[in-house]
């Protein structure tokens, strides 16, 4: 299994990175390769919850499917996410720092769930954490670029 953690300070409240984070709308502005994020079943974040991610990469299409398991509103929601040759859980949690700051950090441990995938994964993985680094940043910058 592969797994890394990685945050970003956000000068809001946990209360507005949660709105960002949950809003279906939102999801393209700061995650890479992501067409839209369709709600299929149930409400965005609250448990049972299930979206359909649609990307487009390099040309090719493909879909994720994102199960939200566990919540505690508005400090950590922890989702599955399946498709595309792997499995992972992805925890995400909110902590309020200062005036108005959150920390927010995401922990991913996934793995291939082909033959392939089961040897790519590992190899990848310096690639996986920066692209959930840069998408952490952009969502920096859509939370930030928020009005209070």
């Amino acid at each position: 299994m592969t797994t890394f953690k990685t945050t970003v300070r956000i000068r809001r409240p946990p209360e507005t990175v949660t709105e960002v984070l949950l809003d279906p709308e939102m999801a393209p502005r700061w995650t890479a390769g992501l067409e839209r994020l369709e709600v299929v079943s149930g409400e965005p974040g609250i448990a049972g919850c299930v979206g359909h991610a649609h990307y487009v990469e390099g040309g090719r299409r493909h879909l994720l499917v994102d199960r939200l398991e566990q919540v505690v509103p508005g400090r950590r929601y922890q989702s599955t996410i399946s498709g595309g040759g792997l499995t992972a859980r992805v925890i995400t949690t909110l902590d309020p720092i200062g005036e108005g700051e959150t920390i927010m950090t995401l922990r991913w441990e996934g793995h291939g769930t082909s033959w392939l995938t089961c040897w790519l994964i590992p190899m990848m993985k310096r690639q996986i954490i920066r692209r959930a680094e840069a998408d952490l940043e952009a969502l920096r910058g859509a939370v930030e670029g928020i009005e209070e």
